[in-house]
C-alpha cells in the first residue's frame, strides 16, 4: 500500500491546473487587465492595456523583478518594486506573487448586501 504521502503528491499531480490555463507570457493577454501593486507604497498601476511597451515574449513573472515605482508624493519618487501583479477579466480576479503561481483572489469584490447601516447615537461618530 502506498503511503499517503506519495498518494496525496500523486493526486495533487493528476488535478487539473487553473493557474496553467492563464496567461504567462505578455503576448498572452489579450482580453486580461494586468496591473501591479507598489510594495512601497500600495499604488496600484495599470501595465496592459497600458502604455508600456513589453515584448510579447517577457514572461510575466519576470516583471516582479523589473519594474520600479515612479509614483511621486513629497516630491520624491517612491522607487518601490512590485509587491504582486494583479490579473483581471470578466469580474475575476487572480494574484501572482514571488511565488510564481497565479492564485484566484475571491474576496477583492463585494456587493452592497455585504454591508449595512448601523445605527449610530447622536452626537456621536462611527470609527473603523
Amino acid at each position: 500500500m502506498p503511503s499517503k504521502a506519495l498518494y496525496s503528491k500523486s493526486a495533487r499531480l493528476k488535478t487539473p491546473r487553473v493557474a496553467s490555463l492563464l496567461p504567462a507570457r505578455i503576448a498572452d493577454l489579450d482580453g486580461y487587465a494586468l496591473s501591479a501593486q507598489c510594495a512601497g507604497c500600495g499604488r496600484h498601476f495599470q501595465l496592459y492595456p497600458g502604455h508600456a511597451d513589453f515584448h510579447a515574449r517577457l514572461k510575466l513573472v519576470s516583471l516582479l523583478d523589473r519594474l520600479a515605482c515612479t509614483g511621486r508624493h513629497k516630491g520624491r519618487t517612491c522607487g518601490g518594486v512590485p509587491r504582486r501583479l494583479v490579473l483581471e477579466r470578466d469580474d475575476r480576479l487572480w494574484v501572482l506573487d514571488g511565488s510564481g503561481d497565479w492564485l484566484e483572489d475571491d474576496g477583492a469584490f463585494w456587493e452592497a448586501s455585504d454591508f449595512e447601516a448601523l445605527a449610530v447615537p447622536r452626537g456621536s461618530q462611527a470609527a473603523f
